[in-house]
C-alpha cells in the first residue's frame, strides 16, 4: 500500500487515479483543481512514479528509519506536492545529465544481498563513481565542512558602535571561509555512494574514486554567500567506508525491515540522526500521521 494520492494545501485529498483521469480527458474530468493544487499535471505525474510495496529493499530506503520504510509500504498515504518540489528538481536534473552521458556510463540498476540501487554515473574510463545531489546552502556548507575566521575588512571601515564582533572605532571584521575536512558531514551520502561502489565491485568493476556532484539550489543569494558558498556546483570527493561496515549496516537494516513486514509489527522509533533531530517527524515524513512514536501535537498541518 504505497502512496495513493496528493494533498491540497488546505489538507483535502485527491487520488492519483483522478489526476490521470484529468489528463486523459484533457480537463473534462475536473476533479483536479490545478489552481488550488498550485501546479500542472506534468509535475504531478512525475511525482506519482512510486515503487511497488513488495519490491526488494533499496539503498536509499534503508537509509531512512525502519519505521518510516515500514509505514510507507503498509499504509495508504497521500503526498504533499509542496514537500516534493525540490525532489522533482533533482529528478529533472538527473534525467538531463543521464541523457548527456554515454549509454555505458549512465544510470545503472544494481543489486547486492537482495538490496537494490541505482548508480547515477560510472565513468568506465577513469573508474570513477559519481552521484548527483541537489541541496540547500545550509546543508551544502555542512557537507563541505566550511569554517571561518574573522579578518579586518579590506575597505578599512570601522565600527560606528560596539557590537558582538568589535568595539566602536575598531576595524570592521569580515568572514573568511575555508574547508575544514574534520567538519565535513557527508552523512548518508557517503553510505549511499559507498554501497553503490560495493555493488559495482561485486560485478567485477573497479572504482578508484567516488564523487558527489552537488548543486546548491539557493547558490548566489545573500544567505548562501553568508554561509561561505561561493559556487553553484561542487564536485566533492567521498572517502571510502570499509566494506565490513557497509555489510553490517545494510544487512542489519534490510533484516529489520523484512522482519517487520513479515510480522506486521511496527518497528521502533527512527533514530535521532534518521529524523534530523525530530525535524523530519514534524514536517517532512510522508507517513507521520500513522507513526505511533510521535505525538499528534507535533504534526503540522494534518487533520
Amino acid at each position: 500500500m504505497p502512496a495513493i494520492g496528493f494533498k491540497y494545501p488546505e489538507g483535502d485529498k485527491i487520488l492519483f487515479e483522478d489526476v490521470v483521469k484529468y489528463v486523459v480527458s484533457r480537463g473534462i474530468d475536473n476533479k483536479l483543481d490545478v489552481e488550488r493544487m498550485g501546479m500542472y499535471p506534468p509535475a504531478l505525474l512525475e511525482m506519482m512514479k512510486v515503487r511497488k510495496p513488495d519490491r526488494k529493499p533499496s539503498v536509499t530506503e534503508l537509509l531512512n528509519g525502519t519505521c518510516q520504510a515500514y509505514l510507507e509500504r503498509t499504509r495508504d498515504f497521500y503526498i504533499d506536492p509542496q514537500e516534493q518540489a525540490f525532489a522533482l528538481l533533482g529528478t529533472t536534473h538527473h534525467k538531463t545529465l543521464e541523457a548527456n552521458a554515454k549509454e555505458s556510463d549512465a544510470e545503472q540498476e544494481l543489486e547486492l544481498w537482495d538490496i537494490t540501487g541505482i548508480v547515477d554515473l560510472y565513468d568506465s574510463k577513469r573508474k570513477n563513481l559519481v552521484d548527483y545531489k541537489s541541496t540547500g546552502s545550509y546543508k551544502a556548507s555542512k557537507v563541505l565542512g566550511l569554517d571561518f575566521y574573522l579578518a579586518d575588512d579590506p575597505t578599512g571601515e570601522v565600527y560606528k558602535r560596539s557590537g558582538r564582533w568589535g568595539k566602536k572605532g575598531e576595524p570592521k571584521k569580515v568572514k573568511r571561509y575555508w574547508r575544514n575536512p574534520e567538519k565535513a558531514e557527508l552523512g548518508d551520502w557517503s553510505w549511499q555512494i559507498n554501497m553503490y561502489r560495493l555493488m559495482l565491485q561485486s560485478q567485477g568493476k573497479k572504482v578508484h574514486n567516488m564523487y558527489v556532484q552537488m548543486i546548491v539550489r539557493d547558490g548566489g543569494v545573500a544567505a548562501s554567500r553568508d554561509r561561505g558558498i561561493d559556487r553553484n556546483i561542487y564536485l566533492i570527493e567521498v572517502p571510502f567506508i570499509h566494506d565490513d561496515h557497509l555489510k553490517e549496516k545494510f544487512i542489519s537494516k534490510r533484516d529489520l525491515l523484512l522482519e517487520a513486514l513479515k510480522s506486521r509489527e511496527i518497528p521502533d522509533k527512527c533514530s535521532d540522526s534518521e529524523t534530523w533531530g525530530g525535524i523530519k517527524c514534524e514536517r517532512f515524513c510522508p507517513v507521520r500521521e500513522f507513526c505511533p512514536h510521535i505525538s499528534p501535537y507535533t504534526i503540522e498541518g494534518d487533520d
